[in-house]
């Protein structure tokens, strides 16, 4: 029962200073991408996702009172517009909503998912850059030793708690990138409960690119079984093997940590989202910030959650940028901490303020109202900015 995936995992920042306890940042700017907007694209954004070469793809959900029909966009490598590209997605009915989801697996390649999960319904796979798609299983079948490069790694439930709404047990599933095809992790982390994915990070490579540095680490996060409290395990070849890396002072509530870094740098950031247990209008919360300088074997706490605080919740991924700081997204606002995550200060809008996701392209800020409006940077530091879809 594999989890639908809406993104590589994946980091394209600079180094941080000294000061946050990476090393200094170099002299090189580092010139934002450029993405042409498509406002004439039908309808909205639902999905989206970029790789190295600048190419990229995106779902589309042009609804009706009824029915909704899933597109798929394509830019190729140095186009200057996206192309509508076949759509092997059926049309939703009812009030199920958009349940598409879209990995990019490098350059062409991608996989969409539909249905709800668990499981999805279906996979199809695109070597092509769209023009052609090839069904898959929903289900692993067989296993890899190591995650390939430009691979993902995903979430496969074994079981359901007993709601129904969660995954109790997991297990980690790679995405295979010339072919789509799912397969079980040989060797998974010391983790239990639900074993998710939690980044992946190339510290010392001149870009944080998946697959840019034989020392990339991949990071997941699930229960420490001594403690059953929240914890790290990483691996540092390609999943291979792994090690346990656990929290200071972690609560027993909170799950999915999840890991950014800070490229040329011995720096990582983890993030531990959850609710909190005193704040009642907060529903993406966030629990605890922790930083490591030394590749991850231990973590120092910075920020711990306090009631009416902010950031108290945290939208996607934070932005470790080049110039040392960390910016948090959540529902009142965006917040930055020039001092590694031990303070933050609001950066003048109120609200929802976007979302942010990595791709191997660089940061990707998306608004919070699906009016196809985007941010992307390399570096954290610089952006541009595009507009996708009518909106409708």
């Amino acid at each position: 029962m594999v989890a639908a995936v809406l993104g590589v995992l994946a980091l394209t920042t600079a180094c941080g200073d000294a000061g946050a306890g990476g090393r200094a940042p170099g002299k090189a700017e580092f010139t934002p991408p450029r993405i042409p907007s498509a406002r004439e694209l039908p309808g909205f954004v639902a999905g989206i996702g970029f790789a190295s070469d600048g190419s990229g793809f995106a779902l589309l959900a042009e609804c009706g009172k009824t029915r909704c029909r899933q597109r798929v966009a394509v830019l190729d490598r140095g186009a200057d517009a996206w192309r509508l590209a076949r759509s092997p997605l059926p049309d939703v009915t009812g009030d199920l909503g958009i349940t598409a989801g879209l990995v990019v697996l490098g350059p062409g390649r991608a996989l969409l998912t539909d249905g709800t999960w668990p499981p999805p319904d279906g996979t199809w796979f695109t070597g092509d850059a769209g023009r052609n798609w090839r069904r898959g299983s929903s289900e692993p079948s067989g296993s890899t030793a190591v995650v390939p490069e430009g691979g993902a790694l995903v979430e496969d439930c074994l079981r359901t708690d007993p709601e129904g709404n969660g995954c109790e047990r997991s297990r980690l599933v790679a995405v295979l990138p010339d072919t789509g095809e799912y397969k079980a992790l040989a060797g998974q982390p010391p983790l239990e409960g639900a074993v998710r994915p939690a980044g992946a990070v190339a510290p010392e490579a001149e870009s944080g690119l998946v697959g840019a540095s034989a020392e990339e680490l991949l990071f997941a996060s699930g229960s420490d079984p001594g403690s059953g409290r929240p914890a790290l395990a990483v691996s540092e070849d390609r999943g291979r093997s792994w090690r346990l890396s656990r929290l200071p002072g972690t609560a027993e509530h909170g799950s999915g940590v999840h890991v950014v870094g800070v490229a040329r740098s011995t720096l990582l950031y983890a993030v531990r989202p959850g609710l909190p247990p005193d704040e009642d209008d907060v529903k993406n919360g966030l629990l605890a910030l922790y930083r490591s300088t030394d590749g991850a074997h231990t973590w120092e706490r910075v920020w711990k959650h306090r009631k009416g605080v902010e950031p108290r919740s945290s939208l996607g991924t934070p932005v470790a940028a080049a110039d040392g700081s960390l910016t948090v997204h959540g529902e009142a606002g965006a917040w930055r901490s020039v001092d590694g995550g031990r303070s933050f200060t609001g950066s003048g809008s109120r609200g929802l303020a976007g979302s942010v996701t990595r791709t191997p392209l660089g940061y990707l800020w998306s608004d919070s109202f699906g009016a196809g409006s985007f941010r992307i940077s390399a570096d954290g530091v610089h952006w541009a900015s595009f507009e996708l879809g009518d909106g409708n």
